[in-house]
């Protein structure tokens, strides 16, 4: 059976998609009814599946994945500052076959616009944003109209990162997105502490524990202990990187969510990039490709907050295209899952994982 369409229309610019998306001609589902709720940092959820910051361009999308039935949605990064996109391309699909690591990454990989995959492990794309972001006074409010279209059990999440930028910090500037992001309406804060689509230190800040730490800290400390606060952070291979990351944020975190992609030069059939443009070379790679890289993270950090003792949470992110799968994160040390590629090439997938959960009196 063919692989719809997706929901994101990879062939239109970000900025189209955020105009006019999502695209969906399908039926809504019927609401499942749901188990008790779970603890999602303290907030009663339905269940512990969500859609990470990736296809959540505005509240549209917000608004349609909700009645989708994902609960824990996560409102894609915005700034202090309104930010351009990238221009189209902004989505690929990339020719692998199997796992992807970083070390398999070190060869260019070969993105094309358009295959017609035969199922969900086909799909492994790469998208470069640039981490765009509306001005606070258009995103503000969308995120205020975002919160009146989620439902009871549902989580919004809003994305934040920072910038250093007119005699403000880098930390200052994290904790004043943050704190604009609570004034709109967000139940929890996402830290963006990884994308490797831009330029400077701000998409990799999780690979420095130390100023990670700092940004923690000081964003806590700016919106309070009652809005729960998740870092967002990128792939790391030992365990010794990932405990030092952990001591560093894990006083100040209520969750660590990961991965945000691999990162990835990116050509087309020709040998040519792919993306052309400045701050382009490297891109992310997500989708089925990456699970297994992903999970290993998250199995990494989990032993670390473990062996810390810390009340940290885990949302295992990356490659998460089935049920199965969403099955195998929550039993590889994952709290929560989230799956980006996977809702977006099949938005039914709450619906599948719930009616599985329903008929196996399950409380995923």
């Amino acid at each position: 059976m063919q692989i719809p369409d997706p929901v994101y229309d990879i062939n239109k610019s970000y900025d189209d998609n955020y105009r006019e998306g999502p695209v969906f001609h399908g039926r809504i589902p019927a609401t499942i009814p749901n188990p008790p709720p779970v603890s999602f940092l303290g907030i009663p959820a339905n269940s512990r599946l969500g859609i990470p910051a990736g296809p959540l361009l505005n509240s549209e999308w917000i608004g349609f994945y909700a009645k989708m039935g994902f609960d824990l949605l996560v409102y894609k990064t915005v700034r202090t500052h309104p930010h351009p996109s990238y221009p189209a391309p902004n989505c690929l699909y990339v020719s692998v076959s199997g796992d992807l690591t970083p070390e398999v990454l070190n060869t260019p990989l070969i993105g094309i616009p358009q295959i017609e995959p035969a199922s969900m492990r086909e799909i492994t794309i790469t998208n470069s944003f640039g981490m765009p972001s509306q001005d606070p006074s258009v995103w503000q409010k969308d995120v205020e109209l975002s919160r009146s279209l989620i439902g009871k059990g549902q989580v919004l999440i809003v994305s934040v990162v920072g910038t250093e930028r007119e005699g403000e910090s880098i930390a200052e500037n994290f904790t004043r997105a943050a704190k604009m992001a609570v004034e709109a309406g967000a139940m929890a804060i996402e830290m963006n502490f990884s994308c490797p689509n831009v330029k400077g230190t701000e998409g990799q800040i999780f690979q420095d524990p130390s100023a990670a730490g700092s940004i923690a800290q000081k964003v806590r400390a700016g919106i309070g202990t009652n809005v729960p606060l998740i870092a967002k952070v990128g792939y790391i291979g030992s365990a010794q990187a990932a405990g030092e990351l952990v001591s560093a944020i894990g006083p100040f975190v209520d969750a660590i969510a990961a991965i945000n992609t691999l990162s990835a030069t990116i050509i087309n059939p020709e040998g040519r990039p792919a993306l052309p443009g400045p701050g382009r070379e490297k891109s992310g790679v997500c989708g089925n490709g990456i699970r297994t890289a992903a999970l290993g993270v998250v199995s990494r950090l989990s032993q670390e907050v473990r062996a810390r003792k810390l009340p940290v949470a885990l949302v295992a992110v990356g490659g998460l295209m089935t049920v199965e799968d969403i099955d195998l994160a929550l039993s590889s040390g994952a709290d929560f899952a989230m799956s980006a590629t996977g809702a977006m090439w099949d938005p039914f997938l709450a619906y599948h994982m719930k009616q599985q959960n329903l008929r196996e009196g399950l409380r995923r």
